[in-house]
Parts: structure tokens; sequence; C-alpha cells
């Protein structure tokens, strides 16, 4: 899903996306191991879970959970990971956000 991912979103030429709710701006995919081995010092990452940006306001991490297609956000919280999913899959995902 990693290639799919990125493949389509330097098809469609966005480094952020921003909505009333919002801004989450993308990481590159030479970035993803190392925001991941940054994460995990704290909580294990899920290795299902492909990160794909952070959330400006809170930092939050924005990734697609690879078993279910959901897009979901997540935070560090008494040494487990808390998620919270957002949106059903990756089209509704950019559909919501104009693309």
């Amino acid at each position: 899903m990693k290639k799919e991912w990125f493949a389509r979103l330097n098809g469609l030429g966005i480094n952020e996306v921003s909505n009333e709710n919002m801004t989450i701006y993308f990481i590159n995919e030479e970035n993803v191991d190392e925001a991941v081995k940054d994460l995990s010092r704290k909580v294990k990452w899920d290795e299902n879970w492909l990160i794909i940006g952070f959330e400006d306001e809170t930092d939050d991490v924005i990734f697609i959970n690879q078993l279910t297609g959901e897009v979901c956000t997540a935070y560090e919280f008494e040494k487990s990971w808390e998620v919270v999913s957002l949106f059903s899959s990756v089209n509704e995902f950019l559909k919501a956000y104009g693309y």
C-alpha cells in the first residue's frame, strides 16, 4: 500500500490538505521509516499502520490502517496508542478534502 499511496499523492501534487476541521501535512515517502522509528521510542508502532502525515495543530500522527483501509489518527496515552478512525477509506479521506 505504501507505493500506491505515495504514487497517488504525487499524482495529485499536494503536500497538505485542509478543511474547516483540520490541516494535515503529508510526510515524504523517504521519511516514513525515520518517523516510525521516532514514534516507536515511547510506544511500539503497529506494523500495519502506514504513516502518511501529521495534524497541524496537535501534531497527532495520521495513518492508513493497512488491514482495514481506514484513515486514522493516533496519540500516545499511558504507554499505548489511542486510535481514532477519521475516514473509512483513502477515497473518503481525499474526497473530504476536495480530491
